[in-house]
């Protein structure tokens, strides 16, 4: 369990120019402020592997306790970081900013992101928020390590092939036309081989596409040691065009598919229009009044 927050006396990390010069200091310029420099740091780790405790943030930057604890209470006050339910740590949407690179999309997806992880103890299968990062998909954020029921962990960061995930159906589908063709005019050729028996041409595969359109959600099975696991995404839009998918992943010996469309899907939905209560596609207002879209046949 990570201790509270405290206060701390000035200690060794604190900066005193008459002492210390840091490494690679420049003669003729200020030494560099160590405890800012801790702070960059904890930023950075957030940003790349996603929301962590003080005690995970403390080894994997080598630092102690209490100086992530300062570090992370001051963040915290100037809104560049928040406390999750699960106490873990990440990085707000003004740290985000920061970027000379910002993309308007990750304003999109805040409000999506923070109420995934808030639904994670009452969805409990495992979430993950991906966009399409071409010609990949691309993790950008999960709930894994708040599942108790992850078989194994989908990280933020990890790239996946787009057709042999919920996500990357999801976002070929509800993408326009030209998108989608420009995509798959280039995945297609080199598409995974298990995707071979699903979809024996591309007649094929726009036909199940415009299925998932009129139902409102893909969905993918893939084997597991054990069991298989089946999961469904529903795209995040914004101006016409999908930014992400969001999907959850399940053991289809604990849940069918029939169970997980009636109980999973419209908690996905709920998440997934956070973005500020626009409806997206229409055939997704059955899922809200249970007026569930018919079922494509098992794949």
């Amino acid at each position: 369990m990570d201790e509270p927050l405290a206060t701390v006396k000035a200690g060794e990390d604190d900066l005193d120019e008459s002492s210390r010069v840091e490494p690679g200091a420049s003669r003729g310029h200020p030494t560099p402020v160590r405890v800012l420099m801790r702070g960059l740091e904890i930023i950075e780790a957030l940003n790349r592997q996603g929301s962590l405790t003080t005690a995970a943030l403390s080894r994997k930057l080598r630092l102690a306790r209490t100086t992530v604890n300062r570090c992370l209470a001051t963040l915290e006050a100037e809104g560049y970081v928040e406390r999750l339910p699960n106490r873990r740590y990440a990085i707000t949407l003004r740290a985000v900013t920061l970027s000379h690179g910002f993309d308007l999309t990750a304003e999109r997806l805040e409000p999506v992101r923070a109420a995934m992880h808030a639904a994670a103890t009452r969805v409990q299968w495992p979430m993950s928020l991906m966009k399409l990062q071409f010609p990949e998909m691309l993790i950008d954020d999960s709930t894994d390590r708040e599942s108790g029921f992850a078989v194994e962990y989908f990280e933020r960061g990890m790239h996946l092939p787009v057709l042999t995930t919920a996500s990357g159906r999801a976002i070929v589908a509800f993408s326009s036309p030209q998108v989608r063709d420009t995509l798959l005019d280039y995945i297609w050729p080199d598409r995974p081989e298990e995707t071979l028996a699903t979809w024996a041409d591309r007649a094929v595969f726009d036909r199940d596409m415009a299925l998932t359109r009129e139902r409102g959600y893909a969905r993918c099975t893939r084997p597991l040691r054990l069991t298989e696991q089946g999961s469904f995404a529903v795209p995040v839009m914004a101006d016409g065009e999908p930014v992400a998918a969001l999907a959850v992943r399940f053991a289809l010996s604990a849940v069918s598919f029939d169970e997980a469309r009636k109980r999973l899907l419209p908690m996905l939905l709920e998440i997934a229009l956070a973005r500020g209560g626009s409806r997206l596609i229409g055939s997704w207002s059955a899922l809200t009044s249970c007026r569930l879209p018919r079922e494509l046949p098992a794949q």
